[in-house]
């Protein structure tokens, strides 16, 4: 049974107070031993609390150090045993309220088994409590107390009087009731001020029936009650992708993470090796960013080949957390799994773990006797709580976790702690577990859970396909845009789009601007009968205020229809005995009515102009089709360009689709006005152009946008595309009515028209280079007026562009075509050209010729430029056509 001695005083009493108090009950103890005691003594460079003088041996010096707090350090121990040897005192007495316990306890055993140290005694509250009873200042009801199994005595001297309380363990891993006695007169009744008192003060005591009677209470009776514990719940995993339950590893839905899990796996190992102290960590993350998922991944990781003799983990949703026995509830279930399972060897102690209370769960034989064994075999058990800020919406529950935390951190068992931490869940500073959480977080390695990148957010959409067969380019592509590197939006979108093909859309009419988190929602809730709706707000408020809906209450607020109901359609999930919400982020909608501050996000991959041009063929209220307005547009764009145009219109929301047809949007009107409006309105909602607006910046730049849509999009372009959509979306918000505008660096003008003879054409060779050329095509779509002036000669001589600087088909088609075969269709282009030819010839068959070389061969006047330099410039970019 441990000790331990409680020092407990008025409000607004201070450590120093109860340090004092206790040095007073020491001091006589020690005046019944016949010392002589002068109290807080300051010598040279330290502090002594007692000293003693024994009356009847003369010169006997005893020095006393007395210490009324939960934990004694090494240090205060080697302190005291300094201060003794420094001042030649005869003895050294060192008085605890708590049994010692991790490196103190290990330097107290050095201590009493080594000679040299035979002066200096240590006193246990176990020792003190027997000095206390023989010298008649406290009593016991021995009789009385032997039927009981006893797992802790606290004697608490208080304010209101000395009292006894016994924690009683029946049967049970934890302490089920507790008993009062007054320890200064065992018949007298307790009264109401002091029972309160002590369960306010004592936590250990908190939501436990007390024993009123011992000679009258029946323990065979007790012996045969099924106490009914609170419900541990594992994390459930999915059954399938798209559920809303975390990914399952096991059933292969969990994708990536390959990065951060490997660190913390290898911290597993680093305290299993020996090559850390710490013993916790905790996954740092935004709601909805797969904390969950990566935290059943590391629970499954720890049963393959490679880990499952080395670790053995579980992982528990806090959120089913009802009482303080949360935590040793817990460990005992994964200490149970771990036996169950074979890691540790069966023996009859671990069956029948119990704990001493529940704060204090490292200090039972059966504990001890567990983790020596996995000491012995160097194994660890891993415990990881998710969802671990629900913690915080309990009161006080924190407290019994944050002693877990220290205890496994002070004493280091073989015992891996881990917990998930939503970062956008604010503690403020005036919180009472404000301070003891940031005190737990300096004590855990900190691991932080990032954005999907391209690679993850393809394999949700891998198991979109598989399910629904292969997507379009242009579905995956907005879907890859729209998610924004969130787990939860990208795999909301995916069930979307599955939820779609599933009530017979075609996949064809995918590509609508409905995916945007508000209209996700909105969608859910079309699904929901009226009870369902009201039940769901219900639920979702419970939990928000941390008063999750219990099973208990199934039938009085809501009725189990409802309810079966909002499980099969994946609107709730069960969580122990308490119902969620299947997402914390849909639980804040329903709670506030806000969705996240979350924009739409897409690339724009036509130019605005060519987009306008299309618009404008249309009237309001009349369906056209690809060929009707490809006869009613003034140029020759071709089919494939008309219809990128199209769904670019269409994922913008201009225009929507209809079978084979199209048609404007509900009040829009086929004139300039109203196009500019339109997207005036619904950029505001863009994404890139909501981050540029928080950017503190005078002037934006280019450089700026890209900077921008690389931290939004998680694909991985050229330099030169990023470069070419960044030069796309200034050119879209040039011409909307938004005040980003007069902040954002205005396009380039070129000239507007080419003078150019088909003479002219046969005298010119080309003064840009392969390269350059094909890093401009994509503006000849995107943005033509952002392209230098110097480059239009050269554009004109190939074909890419007419007199007027518009693009020309070939263009159109070019940009449709991979790399290779447009470099191979320009450079078909350049052997059409009569000065290009008669170079060719020039060069003939001389192998690695170079510039300079070219130029001594060629007539004087062949290449442009009044210096040889210049001649040289102009030479080598002709050469990269040719060689």
């Amino acid at each position: 049974m441990k000790n331990e001695i409680k020092i407990i005083l008025e409000e607004g009493q201070s450590n120093k107070a109860k340090g004092n108090c206790f040095e007073g009950l020491v001091r006589n103890l020690l005046s019944v031993n016949q010392y002589k005691v002068r109290q807080n003594i300051r010598s040279t460079g330290m502090e002594i609390d007692l000293i003693g003088e024994h009356k009847h041996r003369s010169n006997e010096i005893v020095y006393v150090e007395c210490k009324a707090k939960d934990k004694v350090s090494s240090v205060e121990l080697r302190t005291f045993f300094a201060n003794v040897y420094h001042n030649k005192a005869n003895f050294g007495y060192f008085f605890r309220t708590n049994e010692l316990e991790y490196d103190a306890g290990g330097l107290v055993e050095e201590y009493r088994s080594d000679d040299r140290y035979n002066n200096l005694t240590f006193f246990e509250p176990d020792d003190i409590i027997k000095m206390l009873k023989d010298g008649k200042f406290i009593y016991e009801p021995d009789a009385e107390l032997s039927p009981f199994a006893l797992s802790k005595r606290l004697l608490c001297v208080t304010y209101l009087g000395d009292f006894f309380i016994y924690l009683v363990n029946e049967s049970t891993a934890l302490p089920t009731k507790f008993i009062i006695v007054d320890a200064n007169s065992n018949e007298k009744p307790i009264s109401k001020e002091a029972k309160s008192m002590l369960v306010e003060k004592v936590s250990e005591i908190k939501g436990l029936e007390v024993i009123e009677d011992l000679l009258a209470y029946d323990l065979k009776k007790s012996d045969t009650i099924d106490l009914q514990m609170e419900t541990i719940s594992e994390v459930q995993e999915s059954e399938n992708w798209y559920d809303y339950l975390p990914a399952s590893s096991e059933n292969k839905h969990f994708v990536g993470r390959v990065e951060i899990r490997t660190k913390i796996l290898s911290f597993f190992k680093n305290v299993r090796d020996g090559k850390t102290k710490k013993r916790i960590f905790y996954l740092n993350g935004k709601s909805g960013w797969g904390k969950s998922s990566l935290v059943l991944e590391l629970k499954n990781r720890c049963r393959n080949k490679h880990y499952k003799n080395k670790f053995c983990a579980i992982a528990i949703d806090t959120r089913s957390a009802t009482s303080d026995n949360f935590v040793a509830l817990s460990l005992r279930k994964l200490i149970k799994e771990s036996v169950k399972e074979g890691f540790v060897r069966r023996d009859i102690f671990f069956d029948e773990v119990q704990f001493t209370s529940n704060t204090d769960l490292f200090s039972s034989e059966s504990v001890k006797k567990f983790f020596a064994k996995l000491e012995e075999e160097n194994k660890f058990i891993v415990l990881i709580f998710d969802q671990f800020e629900d913690v915080f919406r309990k009161k006080n529950f924190f407290l019994t976790f944050y002693k877990f935390l220290s205890d496994v951190t002070d004493k280091k068992p073989n015992i891996i702690v881990g917990f998930s931490w939503k970062t956008d869940f604010y503690l403020q500073s005036g919180d009472p577990s404000y301070h003891i959480w940031q005190q737990a977080k300096e004590q855990a390695r900190e691991f932080t859970i990032t954005e999907f990148g391209e690679k993850e957010i393809n394999g949700i959409i891998k198991q979109l396909e598989n399910s629904i067969g292969e997507l379009s380019n242009s579905v995956k592509n907005r879907i890859l845009e729209s998610s924004q590197g969130l787990p939860w939006l990208t795999k909301k979108l995916c069930i979307h789009i599955y939820d779609q093909i599933e009530s017979g859309m075609d996949k064809k009419d995918l590509v609508e601007s409905n995916l945007n988190i508000l209209d996700l929602f909105e969608k859910d809730e079309e699904q929901l009968e009226t009870d369902e709706l009201k039940a769901l707000n219900l639920i979702a408020k419970r939990a928000s205020d941390g008063n999750f809906f219990d099973e208990s209450e199934v039938g009085e607020l809501i009725n189990s229809e409802t309810i079966t109901s909002l499980l099969h359609k994946r609107f709730i999930i069960r969580s122990g005995a308490n119902y969620n919400i299947y997402w914390d982020i849909y639980r804040d909608y329903l709670v506030t009515g806000k969705v996240p501050m979350i924009g739409e996000s897409y690339l724009i991959r036509q130019g605005v102009n060519l987009c306008k041009e299309v618009f404008l063929l249309f009237t309001p209220g009349k369906k056209e089709s690809s060929s009707s307005l490809l006869d009613k547009h003034s140029k020759d764009i071709g089919a494939e360009t008309l219809n990128n145009i199209l769904t670019e219109l269409r994922n913008l929301g201009f225009v929507k689709k209809e079978g084979e047809y199209y048609y404007l949007h509900d009040g829009l009107l086929n004139n300039e006005d109203s196009f500019v409006s339109f997207i005036t309105d619904k950029f505001q909602n863009y994404t890139p152009y909501i981050e540029l607006e928080k950017l503190n910046l005078k002037r934006i730049t280019k450089t700026d946008v890209i900077g921008v849509m690389k931290r939004i999009f998680k694909q991985d372009f050229q330099d030169n595309t990023w470069d070419a959509y960044a030069k796309n979306f200034i050119s879209w918000i040039w011409i909307s009515n938004l005040e980003l505008k007069e902040r954002l660096a205005a396009p380039r003008k070129g000239p507007q028209v080419l003078t150019i003879s088909k003479k002219d054409i046969d005298e010119l060779v080309l003064k840009s280079s392969l390269k350059e050329i094909f890093e401009i095509i994509p503006w000849l779509i995107i943005d033509s007026s952002s392209i230098g002036s110097r480059f239009f000669r050269d554009l004109f001589l190939l074909g890419l562009i007419d007199e007027n600087k518009e693009l020309t088909r070939f263009t159109r088609e070019l940009f449709f075509e991979e790399d290779e075969m447009v470099k191979k269709k320009l450079k078909d282009k350049v052997l059409a050209l009569k000065k290009m030819k008669e170079l060719k010839e020039i060069i003939g068959d001389m192998d690695k010729v170079t510039a300079k070389e070219v130029i001594k061969v060629a007539p004087e006047s062949f290449f442009d430029g009044e210096k040889e330099s210049s001649k040289i410039i102009y030479a080598a970019k002709a050469l990269t056509w040719l060689k």
